[in-house]
């Protein structure tokens, strides 16, 4: 875009805070998981389902996150955005109702398809508003607000699931103030792309960039794997932990939350980070760290291994989420980040929807310590293999962002 003011520090406020309700929307209800299980106990196939009420959101994530994208660039956000809030809150909340299970998966889907407005949205927003080393400062402060929006979600959602399990879903309802206060902060700036968006269809001679395929091609796996890995922790730590006896669904948040309060200050850091190290390189040391940390975990005996864990992991992962937005949004023309905003979604959340039925077998072969350990050492095969290609590719990297 062009001539874009500076945003305001409350439309920056808006933005972040929108975006912090995405990428840790599924996992709001983990500490919940235990509780719902026994509630369904005579569901056949619970213990997968379990771990797939989780993650179904990401499932109509997946199915329409490149059509939201598409739309994105082409309608009004705002009206977007409004959809979607709603979608969120009605279909999170759903639970506090649903008596059978189709009930309860029905409105996992519907609070897919609003988190994949939600999130979209968030990042497209994000590439319009700020560029170059400005785009990502705030793509820092976007990872940390994302790794404080889980800390609340996951602490709040458990001492609700303490009072009942039905309880952490309410935590969702918090969207609708949230996207409140976006709208009225955006309006002007969807006024501004609106004209924008004239201006283009009056001046059909103008030639956009090709869509980044390429460089999609090395960040949409590696999104897809970093998500599958991340969402281990909601879906198969507190089972591992009631193995050693912690079950308090408070402590379990806690626990759990403590991975995303270590992610903020290298999230924070990140426009710094990047003034030392590739994208590459903090890709392959994220799951280095990430390998380790679970590493770490499936050692645990007790609560003490199970924060140091997470809190290397959580080293690991804050630099590296905002780093997919940052590397990829680099390449994709402003007339297509909608567009973008919707594929990255979709890596995202496919690695969500795909965690547990990656971990289930290996949980059926290895027993739940032996799959953490097989992931651990995995992750870290991973990030090897990526500072190998990095420096054997220096000086000719796949891709550099314009």
């Amino acid at each position: 875009m062009t001539d874009v003011p500076k945003p305001g520090r409350r439309l920056t406020v808006s933005v972040l805070l929108l975006a912090a309700m995405t990428i840790m929307a599924n996992a709001t209800i983990a500490p919940s998981l235990p509780g719902l299980k026994a509630h369904f106990a005579d569901v056949a196939g619970i213990d997968t389902l379990t771990g797939l009420i989780l993650t179904l959101p990401s499932l109509a994530i997946m199915l329409s996150a490149g059509l939201v994208g598409w739309m994105a660039d082409r309608f009004s956000r705002q009206t977007m955005l409004a959809a979607s809030a709603l979608a969120y809150a009605i279909g999170g909340t759903t639970g506090l109702w649903a008596e059978t299970l189709p009930q309860l998966l029905a409105g996992r889907l519907l609070l897919g398809f609003g988190v994949a407005g939600t999130m979209t949205l968030s990042m497209a927003w994000a590439a319009d508003l700020w560029q170059g080393a400005a785009r990502e400062r705030y793509l820092g402060w976007q990872g940390a607000a994302m790794s404080g929006g889980g800390i609340v979600v996951m602490l709040l959602g458990g001492a609700l699931a303490t009072l009942h399990w039905r309880g952490a879903f309410a935590v969702y309802a918090l969207v609708l103030p949230i996207a409140a206060f976006a709208l009225v902060m955006l309006a002007p700036h969807a006024r501004r792309l609106r004209a924008e968006r004239g201006l283009r269809v009056a001046t059909p001679s103008r030639v956009e960039g090709a869509f980044p395929w390429r460089a999609y091609a090395v960040v949409g796996p590696l999104a897809f794997l970093f998500m599958a890995a991340f969402y281990v922790m909601p879906t198969r730590l507190p089972f591992l932990l009631g193995e050693i006896g912690i079950s308090n669904t408070l402590a379990v948040g806690a626990l759990m939350a403590s991975m995303t309060v270590a992610q903020m200050p290298g999230a924070l850091l990140y426009g710094r980070i990047r003034r030392f190290l590739s994208p590459m390189a903090i890709f392959a040391m994220s799951y280095v760290l990430m390998g380790l940390g679970v590493l770490i975990i499936a050692q645990a005996q007790g609560p003490g291994l199970v924060v140091a864990g997470a809190l290397v992991a959580g080293i690991g992962m804050g630099p590296s989420l905002p780093n997919y937005t940052a590397y990829f949004m680099g390449f994709v023309p402003a007339a297509q980040r909608g567009r973008a905003s919707g594929l990255l979604t979709t890596a995202f959340f496919a690695g969500q929807f795909a965690s547990p039925l990656i971990s289930a077998p290996l949980v059926l072969a290895y027993g739940l310590r032996g799959a953490f350990d097989v992931m651990a050492l995995g992750l870290m095969a991973l990030g090897l293999m990526l500072g190998l290609v990095m420096l054997a590719q220096r000086g000719t990297p796949v891709a550099e962002p314009r």
